[in-house]
């Protein structure tokens, strides 16, 4: 999943919450749909393309290991400015 971050909360560092729908398998053997909120931490500095991992907290399957959910740091546009390497310029 990509996640866009301004370049302010780049520079800075900031939490995002994102909600995910994901299935879980019931005691009874059956699924349903639940939906969860992840925490991410951007820390100061991350560059675009860097990858949160959750291990396991994706959709589960009968006699399956659940998978992971990855959400992909991406930069938001921003009219005043962009990223040149690890530089924010004025444009």
């Amino acid at each position: 999943h990509d996640l866009y971050v301004s370049l302010e909360d780049i520079a800075r560092g900031c939490v995002k919450k994102m909600k995910i729908s994901r299935r879980v398998i019931q005691p009874d053997g059956t699924s349903k749909k639940e939906d969860k909120v992840l925490t991410i931490h951007v820390k100061p500095g991350w560059k675009a393309g860097t990858k949160i991992t959750f291990q396991k907290e994706g959709d589960q399957g009968r006699n399956k290991i659940p998978a992971d959910i990855v959400f992909i740091i991406r930069d938001k546009p921003n009219p005043l400015f962009k990223r040149e390497g690890s530089d924010i310029r004025y444009s």
